[in-house]
């Protein structure tokens, strides 16, 4: 049966659905824009929102997994990832899918003390109540050229340079997706949270100069932040950016996907 990814036009959601196509297999997407490319490319993908649950749960017909990569730093606007999360879990229990799997934040939770992890906890919390299994990866720091750009375009005073952070790279993070759709399984219900913490602990300014070092044709440091979305990045700095928790399993290990140390 099919896997959907949502939200395609993003573009760590469109290279997962590249990248489910060489695995054989029917693979859906939707997208804002951008469909002809993947269609192109041989993902069946259909035009809309990403709040746009009608057109969603149409495309969710006879789907067995639905992938969901919620919005990062790249998208301050926590309210706008909350509409459209809890939009996508409605569309996903009116198209009775089978499966659901969903990218968040490490410290992800309806309480956080950011906007954006608690937008991401109140996602989660909607899809943890459908019935139906729900696999929620929380992750790091997306090593995005996105990410870098804007980080680097905010001016981030030196006692945020100086956080740690445990970058995840953007394709170990896919090959960990494509890993859970191949593991499917008889499960009917349940949420089972797993974490995917970057191998290597840095401060950000040392990972920043190691993106700078990685892209020597790009001009970074291009996105200047408002002073509203500034605040909400500074505010999810804060971290955290791993997952301590003993009850949570570590995914690379769960789902056997080897990380390279960087």
């Amino acid at each position: 049966m099919p896997v959907l990814v949502h939200a395609a036009h993003r573009p760590v959601a469109r290279a997962l659905a590249l990248r489910l196509v060489v695995e054989g297999g029917q693979v859906r997407a939707t997208a804002r824009d951008g469909v002809a490319a993947l269609r192109a490319q041989g993902v069946f993908t259909a035009s809309c929102d990403p709040d746009d649950e009608g057109r969603l749960e149409a495309a969710l017909t006879r789907v067995h997994t639905l992938v969901v990569l919620l919005g990062g730093l790249g998208e301050p606007d926590a309210d706008r990832i909350r509409h459209e999360g809890e939009s996508a879990a409605r569309a996903a229990a009116g198209a009775e899918v089978q499966r659901v799997v969903l990218v968040t934040l490490a410290g992800a939770h309806p309480e956080a003390a950011d906007p954006l992890r608690r937008a991401h906890g109140r996602v989660a919390a909607a899809f943890a109540a459908l019935p139906l299994p729900t696999i929620e990866v929380r992750t790091g720091l997306l090593g995005t050229p996105v990410t870098a750009d804007l980080l680097l375009g905010a001016g981030l005073p030196e006692e945020e340079r100086r956080r740690i952070v445990a970058q995840v790279a953007v394709d170990d993070l896919i090959e960990l997706v494509v890993s859970i759709d191949q593991a499917r399984s008889r499960a009917t219900d349940g949420h089972l949270v797993v974490a995917a913490d970057g191998p290597v602990r840095r401060t950000l300014e040392d990972q920043l100069a190691l993106a700078a070092d990685g892209a020597p044709a790009r001009r970074l440091g291009r996105r200047v932040p408002t002073p509203g979305s500034r605040a909400a990045l500074l505010a999810t700095l804060a971290g955290p950016w791993w997952t301590d928790d003993p009850l949570v399993p570590d995914a690379w290990a769960l789902f056997d996907v080897p990380v390279a140390r960087p």
